[in-house]
C-alpha cells in the first residue's frame, strides 16, 4: 500500500485546488484568453463578469406627415341656408293648383289659400309628419282609390316635382314672408266709372267661355287648308268662312283677355321687360301677347283671303293659306298656355296619371 506523506498531500491538494479555481474562472468568463471576455464587442464588467447584453432596438415605424383636411367646415349660416323661396317656388305652386277654388267670396270649404295664417295653421314647420297639409291633403290617396280622401286638388295628388318643393319648404321651416301678396291681391278691382269702362271690366269674366270659339274656328280653318292640298278646292270656302269668323272672335276674346287680366290682378303687360319675372308671370306675359298677335294676325290673314278671291268665288292665293296654317299653330300654343295658367302643367299631370 502506497503511503503518501502529509506534506506532499498538502502541496498536491493546493495545486489541484488552484487548477480547479482557474478552470472555473475561465469557464465563467467564456474563454481562456484576455479577449474571450468580450462578447460581441462588449467590454467586461469591472467585477470580472460580463455585463448583460443590451436590449435590441426596435425599428421606429415611419410616420407619414398629416394630410390637411381640405373639406371646408360647414358654418352655421350655411347649415341654415334655405333653398326654397316662397315667392319663387311655393306661391306659383299654390296659384296653379289651389287658387282657382280657394279664393273669392265663397271659397271651397271656406278656406282661402291666400290667407297666410290659415295655411300655416295646417303646417308644423320642420316636421312633415305633424303637418296635416302634407299628410291629409297633399299626399293623401286619390279619390279614385278612396272616396272620402281629402286629397287636394280633387284629381290629385299633385305632380311629384311640385310635392318635392312643398316637402323641402316645410322641412326648412315653411317661411312665408308677411308682406307677400299673391297676384290677385296685388291690386283691388276698381269699381265705378263711365259706362264703357264698366262694360270693359264686366266682359272680362266672359273670356274663359268665349276664347274656345276662335280656337276651334281657326284650328278648323288651318285643317281645311291643309286638306285642300289633297282633296282639292272644295274645302277652301269652308276654310275662308272659319277664318273670318275665327278672326273676329279672336279680337273679341283678346279684348276680354286684357280685361280679365286686370280684374284678376295678373302680371302687368310689361313685366318681362321691366323686372325679373317668375315662371307664372312669364306664362302670363307670353299668353297675353301671343293671344293679341293671333287676333291681329287673324284680321290680316282674313283680309288677304278676301283680296285673293276670283270671279268664281275661289281663293287660290298662297299667302293667306300659309297664314292660316300659322294661325292654327299660334292659336294652339295660346290655348295650351291658357290651360296651364288654370290647371298647371297639363302634360306633367297626364304623364303622371299614365305612369301609375
Amino acid at each position: 500500500m502506497l503511503h503518501l506523506s502529509p506534506r506532499w498531500l498538502s502541496a498536491t491538494n493546493l495545486c489541484f485546488l488552484s487548477l480547479c479555481v482557474s478552470l472555473c474562472v475561465s469557464l465563467c468568463s467564456g474563454g481562456f484568453g484576455p479577449t474571450a471576455s468580450r462578447v460581441q464587442g462588449q467590454e467586461p464588467a469591472a467585477s470580472g463578469f460580463p455585463s448583460a447584453p443590451a436590449a435590441p432596438t426596435l425599428p421606429v415605424p415611419e410616420t407619414k406627415p398629416a394630410v390637411p383636411d381640405t373639406k371646408p367646415a360647414i358654418t352655421a349660416a350655411q347649415d341654415s341656408k334655405q333653398y326654397v323661396d316662397f315667392a319663387r317656388d311655393i306661391a306659383p305652386f299654390l296659384e296653379a293648383h289651389c287658387l282657382s277654388c280657394h279664393q273669392g267670396d265663397e271659397p271651397k270649404g271656406g278656406f282661402h289659400v291666400t290667407d297666410r295664417e290659415a295655411v300655416l295653421g295646417y303646417i308644423t314647420p320642420g316636421s312633415l309628419s305633424d303637418s296635416s297639409l302634407w299628410t291629409d291633403y297633399l299626399t293623401a290617396p286619390s279619390k279614385s282609390t278612396k272616396e272620402d280622401s281629402l286629397v287636394m286638388p280633387p284629381d290629385g295628388p299633385m305632380p311629384m316635382a311640385s310635392l318635392a318643393l312643398m316637402k323641402l319648404w316645410i322641412e326648412e321651416g315653411a317661411t312665408w314672408p308677411t308682406d307677400f301678396k299673391f297676384g290677385n291681391q296685388a291690386k283691388a278691382t276698381q269699381r265705378g266709372g263711365s259706362v264703357p269702362v264698366r262694360i270693359y271690366r264686366a266682359i272680362g269674366y266672359f273670356h274663359p267661355a268665349i276664347v274656345h270659339f276662335p280656337i276651334a274656328l281657326l284650328s278648323l280653318a288651318g285643317m281645311s287648308v291643309a286638306l285642300s292640298f289633297f282633296l282639292g278646292q272644295r274645302l277652301i270656302p269652308f276654310a275662308y268662312a272659319c277664318l273670318v269668323i275665327g278672326a273676329l272672335g279672336a279680337v273679341v276674346s283678346a279684348v276680354m283677355g286684357w280685361s280679365f287680366a286686370d280684374i284678376r290682378g295678373l302680371a302687368e303687360w310689361s313685366t318681362m321687360i321691366s323686372s325679373k319675372a317668375t315662371e307664372k308671370e312669364s306664362n302670363e306675359f307670353f299668353h297675353r301677347w301671343l293671344g293679341t298677335a293671333t287676333a291681329v294676325g287673324g284680321v290680316v290673314v282674313a283680309w288677304m283671303a278676301y283680296r285673293a278671291r276670283d270671279a268664281e268665288g275661289k281663293r287660290p292665293g298662297w299667302g293667306w293659306k300659309l297664314g292660316t296654317l300659322v294661325l292654327a299653330m299660334l292659336v294652339g300654343m295660346v290655348g295650351h298656355q291658357g290651360g296651364e295658367l288654370v290647371y298647371g302643367d297639363i302634360f306633367a299631370k297626364a304623364l303622371e296619371l299614365f305612369s301609375r
